[in-house]
C-alpha cells in the first residue's frame, strides 16, 4: 500500500485460498486514524504516499528508508519483515505464482520461487485440514 488511493479503496485481500479470513480490524482502524491525522496536519499536501513527514509533505516523494527504519524499529517493526509479509500474502492470494511475484515485487527467480513454494505448502496444508472430517482431525490431535 504505497499511496492514498490504495489505502482507502483497495480491497483487503486476506485468507488462504477461498477460505475467508477474519478482517484485521485494528490495523485497518489504525491506518484510517493515521490518514485522518495526516489530512489534519497536511491538508494541502500533493504527496500521495501514506507515510509522510514534514519534509516529504511539501513534495511528492516517499519518506526515506532511514526514516521508516528509525520510526518502525522504535515500535519493534522491521522493514524486511513487512516486505516479506506483503510478498507472502500476495503469493497466497494469487495462488503461489512465482512469475507474478517476480514481476510485482522485482524479485529474482530464485527468491520468487522460494516464496511461491512456502505459499504452496501453506495452501496445501490448509486444503488437507479442510478435507479431514472434523472428528478425524480431533482424533489425530489427541493422539499426537
Amino acid at each position: 500500500m504505497d499511496n492514498l488511493v490504495d489505502a482507502r479503496s483497495q480491497p483487503r485481500r486476506q485468507g488462504l485460498a477461498s477460505q475467508p479470513a477474519p478482517k484485521e480490524v485494528l490495523p485497518h482502524q489504525t491506518l484510517l486514524a493515521w490518514l485522518d491525522q495526516r489530512r489534519d496536519t497536511w491538508p494541502k499536501t500533493p504527496n500521495r504516499h501514506v507515510p509522510i513527514n514534514a519534509k516529504t509533505a511539501l513534495g511528492t516523494g516517499p519518506v526515506s528508508p532511514e526514516y521508516l527504519k528509525r520510526h518502525l524499529l522504535h515500535q519493534g517493526v522491521y522493514l524486511e519483515r513487512v516486505h516479506s509479509d506483503r510478498v507472502l500474502n500476495e503469493a497466497l492470494t494469487v495462488g503461489a505464482d512465482p512469475r507474478h511475484l517476480a514481476l510485482v515485487f522485482n524479485l529474482s527467480h530464485t527468491t520468487a520461487s522460494s516464496y511461491a513454494a512456502i505459499a504452496q505448502n501453506l495452501l496445501d496444508d490448509t486444503a488437507a485440514v479442510e478435507e479431514l472430517p472434523s472428528n478425524q482431525w480431533r482424533t489425530r490431535r489427541r493422539t499426537s
